[in-house]
């Protein structure tokens, strides 16, 4: 593409002000419509193009569009996906039978398909929403861990984003889309466990003692609130627990967790020092629970404690994504716990 086509298709939704001569080029825009349905028109002219559009304000309140190359990508990978996904239900039954079912191979198969079901669908819903917003994204890739090196089998699943998000309001509804999903899915597994699940005194329990997330405590008062100081697991019970652990780990506004996407949505300017405030306090935390502190070094070396943002990052949030982002707060609230869980005696 040479500077007369780059100009002519920007034309289509900004006012062309001024133009840095460079390929691909920069052009200052004012635009001719709202940003929002300026930049969708720029984004359909540039579809057929080896370029993606992207639209900033600079910090002197300029607005600019600049370019970036779209990336080929290889077609899905379903025989790497089956194969993963079936050694994911072997080590994850595995991890059932040796640590949360008593050696019952039934109710080993039952936790290791109510598990996946609910890291299946946190991503699903990612992906849902990829593909109903155009975005192109990979099936998800699930995680197998040997049992015991991990006693889950599973660090969980990914999906891989083949294209940038277009705007801010779409990288809230893919940032909540995953834990969104999960949460809901990971609710009834944990009713059903936790009323299948026997009080224990506290002193009577040995190992791990796992913490109950806000959602489980009201669950248990609801479904056995004879419990009063513990419970011994029905192994739903725990794969319910490990749902609302995973989707707590995602909602935290840090890189590009969930949560990070959906603080960079909402504060575009100022995501870098919520990153580094919730750094630090993972960090400082650690006092409590020493995996803050993994976390947060994973995090740190994956991320750098950036994010690359929409492709639109001007037009303002809508209604809906403001309503989503309160409701991603709200599922942080019921599912976080600050010590998940410690070597000592006790109950779930």
């Amino acid at each position: 593409m040479n500077l007369q086509e780059f100009e002519e298709l920007v034309a289509r939704g900004f006012h062309v002000l001024r133009v840095h001569e460079r390929m691909p080029p920069i052009f200052e825009v004012a635009p001719v419509y709202s940003h929002t349905d300026s930049f969708r028109a720029v984004l359909l002219a540039f579809e057929r193009t080896p370029y993606y559009p992207v639209y900033r304000r600079t910090k002197d309140g300029r607005y600019v569009v600049s370019f970036i190359p779209k990336r080929e990508h290889a077609g899905g990978a379903s025989a790497m996906h089956l194969l993963l996904l079936l050694l994911t239900m072997g080590s994850v039954t595995a991890a059932g039978y040796l640590w949360w079912a008593g050696g019952n191979l039934a109710l080993s198969l039952v936790f290791a398909g109510a598990l996946l079901t609910i890291l299946g669908g946190h991503e699903l819903g990612h992906y849902a929403v990829a593909r109903a917003r155009r975005m192109n994204a990979s099936l998800p890739m699930f995680i197998p861990v040997p049992p015991n090196i991990f006693p889950f089998g599973t660090m969980g699943a990914v999906i891989t984003m083949r294209s940038p998000v277009p705007d801010r309001s779409s990288l809230v509804a893919l940032g909540i889309a995953g834990p969104l999903a999960g949460f809901l899915l990971a609710i009834p597994v944990a009713a059903y466990g936790l009323s299948h699940s026997s009080p224990v005194e506290p002193q009577s329990a040995e190992g791990i003692a796992f913490a109950m997330p806000l959602a489980m405590q009201l669950l248990a008062e609801l479904l056995i609130p004879e419990a009063g100081g513990g419970i011994a697991p029905h192994p739903l019970a725990m794969a319910g627990w490990i749902g609302l652990f995973v989707t707590s780990i995602n909602l935290i506004p840090l890189g590009q967790l969930d949560g990070g996407h959906i603080v960079r949505a909402i504060a575009p300017r100022r995501y870098r020092s919520v990153y580094f405030g919730v750094f630090a306090l993972l960090v400082a935390s650690a006092v409590l629970w020493p995996g803050w502190l993994v976390w947060a070094v994973l995090a740190y070396v994956l991320t750098k404690l950036k994010h690359p943002g929409p492709l639109d990052d001007v037009s303002p949030l809508s209604r809906r994504a403001k309503v989503l982002a309160a409701v991603a707060a709200l599922v942080m609230i019921l599912s976080f716990m600050p010590v998940p869980f410690v070597i000592a005696g006790g109950g779930l």
